[in-house]
């Protein structure tokens, strides 16, 4: 499904049916609860006439609407929700990515795009419907909440979300969230994800598939189900696979793709954890069309960070989802084939499978 610009029927549709297509793209904000969600949230659907749609977390945070607890909105999936449609807003939310704004000097933000405070504040309400310092704490809990529940002391939490201090951390942490982030930590200390493991036989040797209900979370080779279990630990905590059946429509999709059909895994849907970037790279990955290759430096360059070839290249490896997400199509700027995590041999079939090499 495709969602127009905050049109209220698809998003509610969308809402509905918990479509992960467009987990991400926009937020629904409950006006009986004051509680604001992501698409896929698994909490009963809202009435339409009390519900709204904004583009952001920071939208949603500035109209004074709490993070729900259980699909933790402000750690969704990195999407078009923050891009903005002007090329400065765009620079923008580089810089503030890069620790270009702390709590209240706008101003010097604007003189490193060459702007004065009120237009970026204009710009960023036009494009991004909140102020600058919503969107870069907005931005900050995403960070942080993709690290607290793992065993980084929550000091080290805050520094390497980029928060200034601790108690400031903590007291916009509670102003969301309702709680602190102890508390949360606490809450959850314990709590294993349950996923399903299933095994699929295929051409290239045994496919290990991690699900969650229909939506794909990891797929890596037999041979190295140790280093999936650690990506999948490393990306959420604490997780319990359970061996179980493949969604019908994933084990569907795998056997019409090894049968010649290169295009049948480009509609399932994919979770995943990661960083904000490495989601940006994984994204960019999938639209790679089969039977075509690119470069390191030419997916930097499409995802606007032409100087990160080599931050490319580290996202690409960690990429827990193989063949559907398609890192095999990346290859070295001399056309070698280079590194791939399921061996260069699995590699080179799955290019030469898909029409990108032949002879």
């Amino acid at each position: 499904m495709t969602i127009a610009p905050l049109d209220p029927d698809a998003c509610y549709a969308a809402i509905v049916s918990r479509d992960p297509a467009v987990d991400g793209s926009f937020f629904s904000c409950v006006a009986t609860t004051r509680i604001f969600c992501r698409p896929v949230c698994p909490a009963r659907t809202p009435l339409p006439k009390n519900v709204i749609f904004v583009r952001t977390t920071a939208e949603a945070v500035t109209a004074g609407y709490r993070a729900c607890k259980r699909c933790r909105p402000d750690a969704a999936p990195g999407s078009a929700a923050w891009d903005g449609t002007a090329a400065s807003v765009h620079r923008a939310l580089a810089l503030i990515d890069a620790g270009g704004l702390d709590e209240t000097k706008v101003d010097v933000l604007g003189n490193r795009l060459g702007l004065g405070e009120r237009q970026v504040r204009r710009l960023f309400g036009k494009h991004l419907g909140a102020p600058p310092v919503a969107v870069a704490q907005a931005k900050r809990l995403a960070a942080a909440n993709e690290l607290i529940a793992g065993t980084l002391p929550l000091a080290q939490v805050a520094l390497a979300a980029g928060f200034g201090s601790v108690r400031r951390f903590n007291e916009l942490y509670r102003a969301v969230h309702g709680e602190t982030p102890a508390a949360y930590r606490a809450r959850h200390k314990g709590t294993a994800m349950h996923l399903t493991l299933s095994r699929y036989t295929s051409p290239v040797g045994e496919i290990l598939l991690v699900t969650e209900g229909s939506t794909l979370r990891a797929l890596d080779f037999g041979d190295y189900e140790a280093r999936m279990t650690t990506l999948l630990s490393r990306h959420y905590g604490a997780v319990a696979l359970v061996e179980g059946d493949a969604p019908a429509a994933v084990t569907a999709a795998l056997d019409a793709y090894f049968a010649g059909d290169a295009t049948a895994l480009d509609a399932l849907p994919v979770a995943t954890g990661g960083s904000e970037f490495q989601r940006s790279v994984w994204a960019a990955l999938r639209a790679i069309p089969a039977g075509t290759t690119t470069g390191y430096g030419a997916l930097a360059a499409v995802l606007g960070k032409p100087g990160a070839a080599r931050a490319v290249g580290l996202a690409n490896g960690a990429n827990p989802i193989g063949i559907v997400v398609p890192c095999h199509r990346v290859i070295g700027a001399n056309g070698a084939l280079t590194g791939y995590a399921g061996g260069v041999a699995r590699k080179e079939w799955l290019l030469r499978h898909e029409g990108a090499i032949t002879g």
